[in-house]
């Protein structure tokens, strides 16, 4: 434990602030170059290549996205025209039914 008397407070007060703004100094100056190298360095160009990539990802999501909904629609209308070809040819193959008229009596 400090005891210090109050003749003394002040001095101490005074290199205690003066010590933390070192400190604080020191901080910005080691962040600063740090920063500095690393955007120097590939390691600035990782975190673009990383958007980069993280953006294609969302595009090839979105793609598949699209071309499901696209064969979707395109079994969909297909399907249809089975089901109306069909239809129509059920229609032409019936046989036709016989007149009251043409009664064959052999």
């Amino acid at each position: 434990m400090l005891v210090m008397g109050p003749e003394r407070l002040p001095e101490v007060a005074k290199q205690a602030a003066f010590l933390v703004r070192k400190a604080r100094q020191g901080m910005y100056r080691l962040k600063s170059e740090m920063q500095s190298e690393m955007d120097a360095t590939p390691f600035g160009d990782l975190q673009k290549a990383r958007d980069e990539i993280s953006n294609f990802k969302n595009d090839i999501k979105q793609f598949g996205r699209d071309l499901a909904d696209t064969a979707e629609q395109e079994v969909g209308d297909g399907a249809r025209d089975v089901k109306s070809d069909k239809d129509g040819d059920d229609q032409a193959n019936k046989p036709s039914k016989p007149s009251g008229s043409q009664v064959d009596n052999s």
